[in-house]
C-alpha cells in the first residue's frame, strides 16, 4: 500500500511563515497559497478521512501559529483546483470581509465535498 504523503507535507506547512498583509488581500492569498498533488495510485489508496484529517491539522497549526504570533483573523479557505488536479488551501485576513477570487462560494461547504472531488480527479 502507498503510504499517505500528507504525514510528510504536514510539518512543512506547520514550519512555514504566514504573509499578512491586510492592504493587500492578493499578496496574502499568494504568499499564502500551498499546493498539493498525488497519483492516482495514491488517491486509490488512500481514505478520505486521511485528506480531511491533513486540512484540519494544517487549519489547527495556522491558527497555532497566529496565536503564538498575536495576528489578526484570518480566513482559512481550501478548495479543489480541477483544472490543476490540487488540493489547495491559502489565508486572508478576515478584515477584507472577502476572498480573493470572483466566483461564488459555500461558506458552509463540506469539506467532505472538497476531498472527495479531490481523490476522484482524473
Amino acid at each position: 500500500m502507498t503510504a499517505s504523503p500528507f504525514l510528510e507535507w504536514l510539518p512543512e506547512v506547520a514550519a512555514d511563515e504566514i504573509i499578512i498583509e491586510p492592504s493587500s488581500i492578493v499578496a496574502e492569498a499568494r504568499g499564502n497559497l500551498w499546493s498539493f498533488s498525488i497519483t492516482s495510485t495514491q488517491a486509490a489508496a488512500l481514505h478520505p478521512s486521511h485528506v480531511t484529517s491533513f486540512v484540519l491539522a494544517v487549519a489547527e497549526t495556522r491558527s497555532r501559529y497566529l496565536l503564538a504570533h498575536g495576528a489578526t483573523a484570518m480566513l482559512f479557505y481550501c478548495w479543489h483546483d480541477e483544472q490543476a488536479a490540487q488540493l489547495r488551501f491559502s489565508l486572508v485576513s478576515a478584515e477584507h470581509g472577502y476572498l480573493p477570487f470572483g466566483c461564488s462560494i459555500d461558506p458552509a461547504g463540506k469539506l467532505e465535498s472538497v476531498v472527495a472531488s479531490f481523490l476522484n480527479s482524473p
